[in-house]
């Protein structure tokens, strides 16, 4: 074989093992996700590759309801003993419980998808304001406005009011975390928009007493206190400071187009929920059940003067079944609680294949090794590494068995290879530890990354054998020189 392939064929088999390895993912994705479609229709115990996940519904009352839907039939409801639930009337008949967890959200955000926020202020002409954050985790955040005709700079407003300069680090409102998501510390009634777009600005107005108007804006700074930014009016104020904050959301009904939207901002504390007014004077208070306290809940008012609050274990991807604690709480700390475990995605029947979809052993391992490991402490199914590490393996076991089984024969096919073709020492040890390491990939990688020299039979010993060299590789005859055909030019 030539010896420039020893320096230009590892770099394109190289390419080709990593173009080979994203394809046939992609496929056997396809292919898993084809096989789930067909068989979800199917009942959920008799399901092949996922069962139907039932997902967890209350009533306006706060009585609990399991959901289940297969494809192209109706939803079907029970209750928690498994008895069947008819539909209820009305528009829009389930609670929608919001989450609040249990520690304030600190992050570092570099990009500018949660750094900038959009708001407009309701006035006429409009002022378009934007919330900016530093992107640091102990930094700051402040509202800077625009008139929407004039495009003249309105003000800039921080812990200590409108001014008109920019605001030094001291006079913005402590804030680290994101502005969206579940964890999201910066709420108002406006849909959100990306920063490089205007808000919408409504001609509403004032929501009714108690209720945030559209204008109303709440960040929940570092300092566990939370802030209310009036756009329309240009303040802002401390709305909560007298417990600290883990979480906040705003809860209520839909947005009406005349008097605003009649949403609440709803606060956690260490030991309840507060429902507050616009202003920060607290309305409502919900103690949490001491089952939940430590845990991130879920949390609705229902229409009896009473809250539902629920935890679940993690939804793990690999869980067989979800459990739920669901207290429905008064404001007098007296609650009930019930739990339920419910089916949910439960792959881990399907982790074999895992080995097949990543028929790379370094991949898969790498995955098992990092990106597991990471998911079930986000989790907190481990409090360690080394105990993450390990249920990872014993989950993955199999599935690395049977990669590194395909990779092993494919490296035997390499090693006969090099040594059909002449290869040299180095070559025989190097090539096969690489189609080892990168299994099926690999081995696409390494069989079309070069070009192989023509086999043809040896004169002498009748083997094939490769025709780059002088003589033959098995029996050291030389080959027969071409017959000349009398138009060779000799120097």
């Amino acid at each position: 074989m030539k010896k420039k392939g020893l320096v230009q064929s590892p770099v394109l088999a190289g390419v080709l093992t990593g173009g080979a390895l994203a394809v046939w993912a992609i496929l056997a994705f396809w292919a898993l996700e084809v096989a789930f479609y067909v068989t979800i229709g199917m009942d959920t115990r008799s399901a092949l590759i996922i069962p139907l996940r039932a997902f967890l519904l209350f009533k306006s009352d706060g009585t609990p309801v399991v959901g289940s839907q297969q494809l192209g039939k109706k939803r079907q409801l029970r209750d928690l003993q498994g008895n069947a639930v008819a539909e209820p009337d009305g528009e829009d008949p389930f609670l929608t419980p919001l989450p609040l967890p249990a520690k304030l959200s600190v992050e570092e955000h570099s990009d500018w998808d949660q750094r900038i926020r959009s708001f407009a202020d309701g006035r006429v002409p409009s002022g378009y304001w934007y919330f900016i954050a530093d992107g640091r985790h102990d930094g700051g955040g402040y509202f800077v406005g625009y008139d929407s005709e004039s495009r003249a700079c309105l003000g800039y407003l921080g812990r200590d009011g409108l001014q008109e300069r920019p605001l030094p680090i001291e006079d913005q409102i402590p804030f680290g975390g994101t502005i969206s998501g579940a964890k999201g510390r910066l709420l108002c009634t406006q849909k959100w928009r990306q920063h490089t777009e205007h808000p919408v600005n409504r001609r509403t107005g004032r929501a009714p007493h108690g209720s945030a108007s559209m204008w109303d804006v709440y960040v929940l700074g570092c300092d566990g206190k939370l802030y209310h930014a009036d756009l329309q009016r240009r303040t802002i104020e401390v709305a909560f400071d007298r417990s600290p904050v883990l979480s906040t959301v705003l809860i209520g009904g839909q947005h009406d187009a005349v008097h605003g939207t009649p949403c609440r901002p709803a606060v956690r504390t260490v030991d309840a929920v507060l429902i507050l007014d616009e202003r920060g004077e607290v309305l409502k208070r919900y103690p949490i059940p001491e089952s939940l306290r430590g845990h991130e809940i879920s949390f609705a008012e229902t229409s009896t003067e009473k809250a539902v609050m629920y935890a679940n274990s993690p939804e793990d991807f690999l869980a067989p079944e979800v459990e739920y604690r669901i207290c429905l709480v008064d404001s007098a700390g007296n609650y009930q609680q019930v739990t339920t475990t419910l089916p949910f995605l439960g792959v881990k029947r399907v982790l074999p294949l895992a080995g097949l979809v990543i028929p790379s052993p370094l991949v898969l391992g790498g995955t098992v090794a990092l990106l597991r490991p990471s998911a079930l402490l986000d989790y907190g199914s481990a409090t360690t590494y080394p105990e993450a590490l390990g249920r990872s393996l014993m989950e993955f076991w199999t599935a690395l068995a049977i990669t590194q089984i395909i990779a092993f024969g494919f490296a035997v096919l390499c090693y006969r290879r090099q040594v059909r073709y002449g290869s040299s020492r180095t070559e025989r040890i190097v090539w096969p530890m690489f189609v080892l390491l990168f299994g099926l990939p690999g081995w696409i990688g390494y069989r079309f990354g070069r070009s192989w020299p023509v086999l043809e039979s040896c004169p002498e010993c009748g083997v094939a054998v490769p025709r780059d060299r002088e003589s033959c590789l098995r029996c050291t005859s030389d080959f027969p020189r071409p017959a000349l055909k009398g138009t060779e030019v000799f120097a």
